[in-house]
């Protein structure tokens, strides 16, 4: 089985528009990027007992029995539906400067993600763009962990500062922590 560091190495390829970097963006796509119309549904026994939003997921517990359901953010038309927040326009701007950027979100297909930057003028590389729940990544714990352990392994591959834009409160503070036991620099920007 491949840890982390290896699938990370076996995709990676540091150079972005000719140049190479210590400096890298980091985007979540929900809610920070794009204005998500996808909800978590939540089942219990196999039937769905609620609908939540986005925006309540981090927040919501799960009582004895229930299970989430984010088939919705599996359908590329809903994401290619979406409206763009203030923060896609950094994003556009940068990338046009060739900085180096990074997306990492809680969804589970990258290569969906890939496309949709692609039909919106915008190819990132596909070793910068990270679907943390997507199984063949092996991550452990809660999205917060997930992201925060791609930070710390893009940081082992050379990358030193990072700018992290989230829509999470807790996203961003997890990151940040990297700080304490990792020889980097991370701006976090609440979206």
């Amino acid at each position: 089985m491949k840890t982390l560091k290896d699938y990370i190495k076996s995709k990676a390829e540091f150079t972005v528009a000719g140049t190479k970097s210590n400096k890298l963006l980091v985007f979540d796509v929900d809610d920070t990027l794009i204005h998500t119309s996808a909800n978590i549904l939540v089942n219990k026994n196999g039937k769905h007992i609620k609908t939540i939003p986005n925006k309540e997921f981090n927040n919501y517990k799960l009582n004895p029995g229930e299970e989430f359901d984010f088939s919705e953010f599996d359908d590329p038309n809903i994401l290619s539906n979406e409206v763009f927040t203030p923060y896609w326009n950094t994003l556009k701007r940068e990338y046009n400067k060739g900085t180096h950027i990074s997306i990492i979100t809680a969804r589970s297909d990258a290569e969906m993600i890939r496309n949709f930057f692609l039909k919106n003028g915008i190819d990132i590389k596909q070793s910068l763009i990270f679907a943390i729940t997507d199984p063949k990544l092996h991550l452990n714990g809660t999205i917060q962990e997930k992201k925060s352990q791609i930070i710390k392994m893009l940081s082992k591959l050379g990358y030193e500062t990072f700018v992290f834009f989230d829509d999470d409160e807790g996203n961003l503070k997890t990151a940040k922590e990297l700080e304490k036991t990792c020889d980097i620099k991370i701006h976090t920007i609440k979206v």
